[in-house]
């Protein structure tokens, strides 16, 4: 199994540096959001007016700033209203996150329940990373939503190689064991490819990394991997998961002492919010 997995990574690392259209590029639209953002000259109305030539963007930004994540007395009533609400850095993160949520499409009805599976479980740990970054002082929450949908971006790829082969992709064992050697390897070759930063990649490679030590400093792989671990309560994988004191991340965090119980209620208290961003990042 083991060897049959490196030939699957080998296929897909050879094939992704070769042929890069094999993985979704990143649309004109955030390609030109995100020159328009690192332009210190960059304002709520240019950045808006870029917004507007994607109505499908525009409108997701537009529900993203009516959620009760950055609700205030006033719904924004257009596209610059709700950028001004959430603010530049925010939008450029959001917009992202339109994106990748486009990259979990299947292009064959065989994939299409593995695929929209995939998208769903990645969403859960999407908000949740969000939530948690939202308690701790330093972290940037929708950042770290981002950070959590983009640790699964390799997935739909995978797939779509490991269908051809169907003694790994028929039995749900090996075809997700095959998944979680594989997402973080070619998960960084994608975010290398899409100009994301070091600690954005450094997501993608420690995904289901439990044991990670990292640095001293909680950081935004310690949030995911946390978020992660609090997604699969309730699964039968989270029986086979270490148990919350037993991450480095969680001694890092000052989350408090964490078990199956207290992460539940914590969860519980958000469910509204969760639910709410769940809504908004569901559509696939």
């Amino acid at each position: 199994m083991a060897q049959g997995i490196a030939g699957i990574y080998s296929e897909l690392y050879t094939a992704i540096v070769s042929n890069e259209s094999l993985f979704p590029s990143l649309p004109e639209i955030t390609l030109r959001l995100r020159e328009t953002l690192d332009d210190p000259d960059c304002n709520v109305a240019s950045a808006a007016k870029l917004l507007k030539t994607d109505p499908g963007l525009s409108a997701f930004i537009l529900r993203m700033a009516g959620s009760a994540r950055y609700l205030t007395r006033v719904p924004p009533s257009d596209i610059e209203s709700a950028v001004r609400r959430i603010g530049l850095r925010a939008t450029g993160q959001l917009a992202m996150l339109f994106f990748v949520r486009a990259t979990f499409q299947s292009p064959t009805p065989a994939l299409r329940r593995q695929v929209i599976s995939s998208y769903h479980q990645a969403t859960r740990v999407s908000v949740i990373s969000a939530f948690i970054a939202s308690t701790v002082k330093g972290f940037d929450s929708d950042r770290a939503m981002l950070a959590g949908l983009l640790q699964d971006i390799s997935v739909p790829l995978i797939l779509r190689h490991l269908v051809e082969r169907r003694e790994l992709f028929e039995d749900e064992r090996a075809r997700d064991a095959a998944i979680d050697r594989l997402a973080p390897l070619v998960g960084v070759l994608i975010l290398k490819q899409w100009g994301f930063d070091e600690e954005m990649i450094e997501v993608a490679r420690t995904r289901k990394q439990w044991q990670r030590e990292g640095g001293r400093k909680p950081d935004l792989s310690d949030v995911v991997l946390i978020a992660r671990l609090h997604s699969l309560l309730g699964t039968p994988e989270f029986g086979q998961c270490p148990s919350f004191d037993e991450l480095p991340a969680f001694h890092k965090l000052p989350l408090g002492e964490l078990t199956p119980r207290r992460s539940i209620r914590m969860l519980e208290q958000a469910q509204d919010e969760i639910a709410e961003l769940g809504r908004l990042l569901a559509a696939v």
